[in-house]
């Protein structure tokens, strides 16, 4: 999951102690880092586990979603960065089992966990 933040450096900026990893070498090193893509990942797993209760799919995804208004800087749009790396993970630990049937429902899976994390960034700020 490191190679969101590798190709998309600009997005270490947004955290005060992401800011100094300014070499690949630093991110690979750093800890915090990798317990941040870690948690990330963790979220989209949960967000998957969670499908088969929409209820606590939705408020679980638009809590983490509403949390990002919180990072100075952040942009919504930042949430489709992740669509990628996410797919080059699953395609890793699938291997062989990675076809094209697998690839399309996790391409629709995390566009729906994305598009759900948006609403709960945009509805964040909405006057109940």
């Amino acid at each position: 999951m490191n190679i969101l933040f590798e190709e998309h450096v600009e997005l270490l900026s947004l955290f005060e102690k992401f800011k100094e990893l300014s070499t690949k070498e630093d991110q690979a090193n750093s800890l915090e880092l990798q317990e941040h893509a870690s948690t990330v990942m963790n979220t989209l797993d949960e967000g998957i586990k969670g499908l088969d209760n929409l209820d606590a799919f939705f408020e679980y995804l638009h809590q983490v979603g509403a949390s990002h208004r919180r990072i100075p800087g952040f942009k919504v749009e930042y949430f489709w960065k992740i669509e990628k790396p996410f797919l080059e993970a699953v395609q890793t630990t699938l291997g062989d089992r990675y076809t094209e049937n697998v690839e399309n429902i996790y391409k629709i899976t995390i566009k729906f966990i994305i598009e759900t994390l948006i609403t709960g960034y945009n509805n964040a700020n909405a006057p109940t």
